[in-house]
């Protein structure tokens, strides 16, 4: 069963897009709501900036769900990158070889990984 307390998801709207953030866990209980604010906010928005500075832990969930959204933006017109990943995240992206996958990026807008 799905446990609400190990991620928290906030969504505020920005001028062309939304700026997702994700705080705690991202793993297979707790992916399917990030998953949906992903959803809603692709289908309402051309950009989507996914913070995940204070995501303490992710899986191999998290990481699909990363390289989805990746695939989906690359083959779409929709705009999706990953900001301020936390060092969890770092190095499960390192380790997984997905870097090259994924625009990763600072809040200045660089490049960070890849």
């Amino acid at each position: 069963m799905p446990n609400p307390d190990l991620l928290r998801v906030t969504v505020e709207p920005r001028e062309d897009g939304r700026l997702i953030r994700a705080i705690g866990e991202v793993d297979l209980s707790t992916a399917a709501a990030l998953r949906r604010e992903l959803a809603a906010a692709r289908l309402e928005a051309d950009t989507v900036l996914l913070d995940l500075s204070h995501v303490t832990f992710i899986d191999s969930t998290g990481l699909h769900l990363l390289l989805e959204a990746s695939h989906r933006s690359a083959v779409t017109d929709w705009s999706f990158f990953v900001v301020r990943p936390s060092e969890a995240v770092r190095r499960l992206i390192e380790l997984s070889g997905a870097a090259d996958l994924l625009r990763v990026v600072d809040p200045t807008g660089e490049r960070i990984l890849g």
